[in-house]
């Protein structure tokens, strides 16, 4: 009984002779993605970046508002995106944060973080600091859907 189905595996045949298709996987199909949904306006009117003198704070509109000169997040020292941070924070009406650790954390305890340049205070600047590219981007690269 075992000589058969050896012969058919071998073959590409099927135990009754017929020739079997072969494997091809499956094509993956990307669904067409829905629109973008328009940046809130508080997002808007949240800071940023800086404006070129490095002084003032700019923000998001301004940022990808080509006519006005800012300056990029990787050209700013630590010190200056902490502190864009730290407003960012302080201008959320409420934070949600979890730590391993400490559980559920307010919103202090991650202002006072970085504040203090401790390794949290670090990761949270450069989680922001992301944030920040990855919408600025997609907003320069999606100038329709800014929804302005």
């Amino acid at each position: 009984m075992a000589w058969p189905q050896t012969c058919a595996v071998r073959f590409n045949r099927d135990l009754r002779g017929k020739a079997l298709r072969k494997w091809q996987p499956k094509k993956q199909t990307r669904k067409p993605t829905s629109k973008r949904r328009p940046v809130p306006q508080k997002q808007w009117e949240m800071p940023a970046g800086f404006h070129a003198g490095g002084e003032k704070m700019a923000t998001l509109q301004e940022v990808v508002d080509p006519g006005k000169p800012t300056m990029q997040l990787s050209d700013l020292p630590f010190e200056k995106r902490a502190e864009l941070v730290v407003e960012r924070l302080k201008r959320q009406p409420k934070i949600e944060l979890a730590m391993i650790g400490a559980g559920m954390i307010d919103k202090a305890r991650p202002i006072t973080e970085v504040k203090h340049h401790t390794k949290v205070g670090r990761l949270l600047v450069e989680i922001e600091n992301q944030m920040i590219r990855n919408k600025s981007a997609a907003l320069l690269l999606t100038k329709p859907a800014l929804g302005r």
